[in-house]
């Protein structure tokens, strides 16, 4: 076994690098596997301010309001990033600002609907500076191999003019939410990449739109009609340079291509990027192909296959992440028209080699030189050197 392995840094295609340089002092809760250990971290927050932590899986345990009352001020995000709970404390706090999020952040179908109001929330309420961003930037880098991020829902005009000002311009991209994409200048407009839309849910809200309820009795969440998805695709057509559209579920995917259909036969060549397509079945798959639709995927998402096994529909969890489908039957290529990235959960790169490699189905496997075509940058500009014996055992 070689000592030393290495591959060039990562481009990664979808992460929230502003929403996790907020996060990045927060508790991680993602290796906390028991609810008593995630309380006893919790001992250390402080009176008088709001404290936080992410990466929580619902799957493993849930919280009920009476015991974070007990804390100071606090909100916890899910690891999907798609719903959060927070305590009596922190409601109070947040109340005055944020009225219509505390009135509502209890039920799950107002928060798909606002999923990117809800993500934005968590960049006002942990807000990032320069040099926050910088320090994050830096463990990107040095800890987990990330040169390159898109960063999936720019905040403001402000945090544009910040990034592109600093040393971090050639680092880090954005897309943005059709509402805030609406107000931004045209020159800015002219230099991101584009527009962001959600169309379902996630696995860790049991929100994503599958053709089977989840075994909770969920059934997912179309977040548009196909007429409005087909309105939007339109507007980002005249004003974007492209599109990047959240669908995890089968029939989100399907929905999309629906959509992209008739966009293409009004005349659009407008680039269109699925996001995450966990569950895309081959029809569906190949029409995408056919019109000239990019995929952007996150190997480290294999891993919903087992975290995510108490709630996905029986069969789900071998249709998650069909890679060898996708490449091996649909025809997409790897750094061509199929990309890579991590929304975070984690950054970097041995968890996501690992997934690629040492997969929990076979048809979830790639191979090393796909993930390197679909992920990595020049190795000019940098490479990642680890342990072989973390990834392979």
């Amino acid at each position: 076994m070689l000592s030393k392995m290495s591959v060039p840094c990562l481009h990664d295609s979808h992460s929230h690098f502003t929403l996790y340089a907020g996060m990045f002092k927060s508790v991680c809760l993602k290796d906390v596997k028991t609810k008593e250990e995630a309380l006893n971290l919790f001992k250390k927050f402080e009176d008088g301010k709001l404290n936080s932590a992410y990466g929580w899986n619902s799957g493993f345990y849930s919280f009920e309001k009476s015991e974070l009352n007990k804390f100071p001020p606090l909100i916890i995000s899910n690891l999907s990033l798609h719903g959060f709970v927070m305590n009596e404390g922190a409601e109070k706090l947040l109340r005055p600002d944020f009225t219509e999020i505390i009135d509502n952040y209890e039920n799950p179908g107002w928060c798909e609907e606002h999923v990117t109001e809800l993500l934005l929330f968590f960049v006002q309420i942990l807000p990032s500076t320069i040099e926050t961003m910088q320090e994050f930037a830096g463990f990107l880098l040095k800890e987990c191999g990330v040169y390159e991020i898109e960063d999936m829902l720019l905040p403001t005009q402000e945090i544009f003019e910040t990034i592109d000002s600093s040393a971090l311009k050639n680092r880090v991209s954005f897309w943005a939410d059709i509402n805030t994409f609406r107000k931004l200048p045209d020159p800015t407009k002219k230099r991101i990449r584009g527009i962001k839309l959600f169309t379902d849910g996630a696995n860790g809200s049991a929100t994503a739109a599958l053709s089977r309820p989840y075994q909770n009795g969920n059934k997912g969440v179309l977040t548009h009609s196909l007429p409005e998805l087909v309105e939007l695709l339109e507007e980002a057509a005249s004003t974007a340079n492209g599109v990047a559209i959240h669908a995890l579920g089968d029939i989100a995917a399907k929905q999309v291509v629906d959509a992209a259909e008739i966009v293409r036969k009004h005349g659009s060549s407008q680039f269109i990027r699925l996001e995450h397509v966990q569950f895309i079945d081959l029809e569906t798959a190949k029409r995408a192909k056919n019109l000239g639709i990019v995929l952007s995927m996150q190997p480290n998402f294999t891993e919903d296959s087992l975290i995510y096994a108490d709630r996905l529909p029986d069969g789900f969890a071998e249709k998650n992440n069909p890679f060898r489908m996708l490449i091996d039957k649909a025809g997409f290529v790897p750094g061509k028209d199929m990309f890579f990235g991590s929304d975070g959960m984690p950054h970097g790169v041995k968890f996501a080699l690992q997934q690629s490699l040492r997969p929990v189905f076979e048809g979830q496997r790639l191979t090393l030189s796909e993930f390197v075509a679909g992920y990595c940058v020049d190795e000019k500009l940098g490479s990642y050197e680890f342990d072989p014996t973390e990834i392979f055992g």
